[in-house]
C-alpha cells in the first residue's frame, strides 16, 4: 500500500470518527472539498501545510493523521 493510500484511509477514518462530512472538514481546515476527496482516495499527493491544517481541524497531531501516532 502506498503512503498516499495510507494517509487517505487514516484521514477518512478520523473524519468519520468525528462525525464530519468532507464539506465540514474542508471548511474547518481551510482547504477545498475536492482536495479532501482526492487525499482520501489516494489520488493526490498531500501537501504538508494542508495536512497540518487538516490534522488541526480533526484535533490530532500530524503524526496521528499519517499513521505514526497513538491517538
Amino acid at each position: 500500500m502506498t503512503g498516499k493510500r495510507v494517509i487517505g484511509e487514516r484521514l477518512k477514518e478520523l473524519r468519520l470518527e468525528r462525525g464530519l462530512t468532507v464539506k465540514e472538514l474542508a471548511e474547518r481546515a481551510g482547504v477545498s472539498q475536492s482536495y479532501v476527496y482526492a487525499v482520501e482516495a489516494g489520488t493526490r499527493g498531500s501537501q504538508v501545510d494542508k495536512l497540518v491544517r487538516i490534522a488541526k481541524a480533526l484535533g490530532v497531531d500530524l503524526s496521528t493523521l499519517i499513521g505514526e501516532g497513538g491517538n
